[in-house]
């Protein structure tokens, strides 16, 4: 009997749930449209480029004043050469891409964004700052190449830095699935590090923000990193990705260099064992002896044996 009654109140919750959201709706304020207008940057290593950014943000405040990833961005201006040819794998509104335009002066800068408004913006922003030396590269970098699923933010209000590959699930966090649900879906070209071995020179940087696709990307690109041997800046969301990675990279001899001890994400410079200069660069950013992950082919296998830790 109390079993029925579980199925009597599951089918009326059910039955309710579109009705409640409806009210919900019309209960709750329209979301004012985003307007985007130009910014000039003031601080960091992309003082005095210009940017497309939300208007009356916190992140527009941030990126203008230079305070946005402001520590991880000192560590970027000590690594970049400026005749390195940079990659930034997820550009977003294209801080990272403008601020290694400003550092690889005599380089050249590769941006691949799938979020046609965010590759529009970052050429807008190349051309108006008189960056002539990026690239902007309207595909989705994945484990595979030809035509993947892209889910991304559409809605106003959504959040629009999340967009992912549908094939590799992006952030499993309960906020990023509460912003995924406004998530519309549209079909990108994809492409691999290896297949531009041809195509594209040297690479000596690489940022990689790929929500959830980071160690599919590794992956298919184990020819271009083992031969380049580029220093690696990847944004982590979570310990299975970060041995993900390190299952890959190891085994190219490189070792991780954590840039933060935040907990939501993991800034994380990957770097040969044998570049001493990239971990005294991070250790004079960050005033200590940073923390050296990942530093033996056996770690990821006993991590991961061993079990997370949160």
């Amino acid at each position: 009997m109390g079993q029925f009654k579980q199925q009597i109140q599951d089918g009326c919750r059910k039955a309710l749930r579109p009705v409640a959201q409806g009210v919900r709706a019309l209960l709750t304020p329209p979301t004012p449209p985003v307007e985007f207008g130009w910014h000039l940057i003031e601080g960091g290593p992309a003082a005095g480029a210009h940017v497309l950014l939300p208007r009356n943000t916190p992140i527009a405040d941030a990126i203008t004043t230079g305070q946005y990833d402001q520590k991880i961005l000192q560590v970027v201006k000590a690594l970049v050469a400026e005749s390195d040819v940079c990659f930034d794998i997820g550009g977003h509104y294209g801080c990272y891409t403008l601020s290694l335009a400003k550092l690889a002066t005599a380089g050249q800068v590769h941006t691949f964004e799938p979020v046609p408004d965010h590759a529009e913006r970052i050429r807008d922003a190349a051309k108006k700052s008189e960056l002539e030396h990026i690239e902007v590269h309207q595909v989705a970098m994945a484990g595979q190449t030809g035509e993947m699923t892209l889910q991304f933010a559409e809605a106003e209000g959504s959040d629009d830095s999340m967009a992912f590959l549908d094939a590799y699930g992006g952030v499993d966090t309960q906020a990023a699935h509460e912003h995924y649900r406004n998530f519309s879906r549209t079909a990108v070209k994809a492409v691999t590090l290896d297949s531009l071995i041809s195509d594209l020179p040297s690479v000596q940087f690489m940022k990689i923000d790929a929500e959830g696709a980071e160690a599919a990307i590794l992956g298919a690109g184990l020819n271009l990193i083992a031969s380049n041997r580029p220093r690696l800046l990847v944004e982590l969301h979570g310990i299975y990705e970060a041995l993900a990675c390190a299952e890959i990279l190891c085994t190219l001899n490189y070792q991780a260099i954590l840039l933060t001890d935040q907990k939501t994400t993991l800034p994380i410079l990957w770097a040969s064992r044998d570049d001493v200069a990239a971990v005294n660069a991070v250790k004079e950013v960050l005033g200590h002896e940073p923390v050296v992950m990942f530093d033996s082919l056996s770690e990821p296998q006993r991590l991961a044996e061993s079990g997370p830790e949160n």
